[in-house]
């Protein structure tokens, strides 16, 4: 099943010229994922696209996944089930709050059920015995619905995410490098396949630690794609932190180019460009395309674009 007709494949590519930082390449590009779909925003469709085709040829009418109060994934996922006719189930993170967040009404009002979870449940979400149970509870029976990973992960999210290139026209040889931001590490890995060795790709993580990605990303590579690598020095603090610095950079790279960044993913990968670049990093590179991985609904969760 073919859901084009719902959300196109001419994802814009913008080529950006960054006059306040020192060392940029002469061509940079911005691959503009958070154009894909007003609600169904970002690497999350191509995520999702691949779960919704298996719902549909099994004539399965609930998808359910996990997330926070914040979740990208959920609001998507929550979109899409309202468009195209799914009943979805998010499992969110903690308590429920005494004022949900923008995320949460939106997801709610989209028809998705919200389901408050403990934090030591939630640790739980990936082992089958819990998700029987959490079935149980909910009286779903286990052949009437799609649980799809946190995040949108897992070999279909990878299988997704090997399109997004081609939905932006993007031949990744006229490039010398592809950079993105990293949650799961899953649309790295499908941008990884997609392109096999021709291009290297690096990949920023936004999480703390994140070394682990490492491991998460190579299960779903042949061992001869080596073109690759993840920065872990650039998360400016950990998932769902900021920084002044990092606020100050954002609101001055949206005036000088019209990009709206989000500061948990794509902030940070355009933060490290500029710190990476000042400190001589990119000598010898010519080409790079960044590729902007949506979530911007999250902005409202930070004072700085509250409304």
């Amino acid at each position: 099943m073919c859901f084009s007709d719902v959300i196109g494949n001419n994802v814009p590519v913008k080529r950006i010229n960054l006059s306040h930082i020192t060392g940029c390449p002469e061509v940079l590009d911005v691959l503009r994922l958070d154009l894909v779909d007003p609600l169904i925003s970002g690497n999350k469709w191509f995520k999702l696209k691949y779960f919704l085709t298996e719902a549909r040829s099994r004539k399965i009418k609930t998808l359910l996944s996990f997330g926070g109060s914040w979740s990208n994934h959920l609001h998507a996922m929550a979109a899409a089930g309202c468009r195209l006719g799914f009943q979805t189930v998010g499992i969110v993170r903690g308590e429920k709050p005494a004022k949900p967040s923008a995320m949460l009404q939106d997801a709610e009002r989209w028809g998705m059920r919200l389901v408050y979870v403990s934090r030591a449940d939630y640790r739980q979400r990936y082992e089958t015995e819990y998700q029987h149970k959490l079935l149980e509870q909910l009286s779903i029976s286990l052949d009437q619905v799609v649980i799809v990973p946190e995040g949108g992960s897992g070999e279909q999210g990878v299988r997704g995410c090997e399109d997004i290139l081609g939905a932006g026209g993007i031949q990744a040889s006229e490039y010398d490098e592809i950079w993105l931001p990293c949650g799961t590490g899953a649309t790295m890995a499908g941008i990884v396949r997609s392109v096999g060795n021709t291009t290297y790709v690096r990949g920023f993580p936004v999480l703390k630690g994140a070394g682990f990605l490492k491991n998460d990303v190579q299960q779903y590579l042949s061992p001869a794609a080596t073109r690759w690598s993840l920065e872990l020095d650039h998360h400016c603090g950990g998932y769902g932190k900021v920084t002044p610095e990092l606020i100050r950079f954002i609101l001055e790279f949206e005036r000088e180019t019209g990009v709206p960044l989000d500061p948990v993913y794509t902030g940070k990968l355009v933060f490290a460009l500029k710190q990476i670049a000042e400190s001589g990093g990119l000598s010898g590179m010519n080409r790079l395309l960044l590729i902007h991985t949506g979530g911007l609904q999250g902005r409202r969760g930070f004072r700085e674009w509250a409304t």
